[in-house]
């Protein structure tokens, strides 16, 4: 007797359905690629001098929804988040940024933190994000608060992913590295690496988002991201105004993390009095999107469903 295809969860541009699927393909392949599938625009705003690039769902289907963008951490870039946005286009208005000198925006003779807040909210204006909901992992934390920060009645709440902004020591991010350039696409492929490495990356969103991390040039293949980035240091400056902020924040932890351990939450919360209990996602290291993206929407399904309310003077 023959096994009949299992039904699955499916998202088309129309909307959510079931469809047929082989016994035989992982969940997990299926889930990525009805989020894959989910057609996304790619955008484009200038702000000071530099195209700031980013990919939106969601933005044009005639419903009045509240606004949300992904920020994506160090040298990283928005199609981290392709497989996670797809899921949040049916309640909100979504855009995943690509900060200056990093993935598909153009780069910048010098970088501040503050200037990436300032690249958050001109997305959101315009994209028309309103009332705005930031979610922002590791190194975007800083940048998603300030964001909140500058505009406190544009930014409705802000979620961080494994980060730790309130770390004292050294503002920079360490020397600036020499730029590299490999022969061939599957060369420079082999070499991309994750910075922590984690344990259980999924190999497929891993894939994805190291096919999408290179570029092209005449002195071959390279890596999308400035090595200038490295050289933003203002980091101490900006968590000291943050401290205290009124927008209400909510703090995922990765529970296996490699970056962020339990002093992390301490300071977040000890900085944060409008932190909900943190969420811990199990079996995950830093990059929680590659390892465990289906718990990670799960908590932000989760956090979403209880609405914040923001603290006022």
């Amino acid at each position: 007797m023959s096994e009949k295809p299992r039904k699955t969860f499916a998202i088309r541009a129309g909307g959510m359905g079931y469809d047929d699927a082989p016994a035989d393909v992982p969940p997990q392949r299926l889930w990525l690629e009805e989020a894959w599938a989910m057609p996304a625009e790619d955008r484009a705003v200038e702000v000071e001098g530099a195209a700031v690039r980013y990919r939106a769902w969601g933005l044009d289907d005639g419903r009045d929804k509240p606004g949300l963008i992904l920020v994506h951490g160090f040298i990283a870039h928005a199609r981290w988040w392709d497989h996670i946005a797809p899921w949040f286009a049916d309640r909100y208005r979504v855009a995943a940024i690509n900060l200056s000198g990093m993935g598909d925006s153009d780069r910048r003779p010098a970088y501040s933190r503050k200037q990436y807040a300032r690249e958050v909210l001109a997305v959101a204006h315009d994209a028309g994000l309103a009332p705005l909901t930031i979610v922002a992992h590791s190194f975007g934390a800083i940048t998603g608060l300030y964001a909140a920060h500058l505009e406190p009645d544009l930014v409705e709440r802000a979620v961080v992913i494994d980060a730790h902004p309130f770390r004292t020591g050294e503002s920079r991010l360490g020397a600036v590295p020499a730029e590299k350039f490999y022969a061939t696409r599957e060369e420079a492929l082999a070499r991309y690496r994750l910075s922590p490495p984690g344990a259980w990356p999924d190999r497929d969103v891993l894939a994805h988002v190291a096919q999408h991390s290179l570029r092209q040039t005449p002195q071959g293949w390279g890596w999308k991201f400035d090595p200038a980035t490295f050289a933003a240091s203002d980091r101490e400056e900006m968590t000291a105004a943050l401290r205290g902020l009124a927008v209400p924040v909510d703090y995922i932890h990765a529970a296996r993390s490699d970056f962020a351990g339990m002093d992390a939450i301490d300071a977040f919360v000890a900085a944060m009095p409008t932190c909900g209990v943190p969420v811990s996602l199990p079996f995950c290291h830093h990059h929680a999107m590659i390892e465990q993206p289906v718990a990670l929407v799960a908590a932000l399904n989760g956090l979403f469903a209880h609405p914040r309310t923001k603290v006022t003077a």
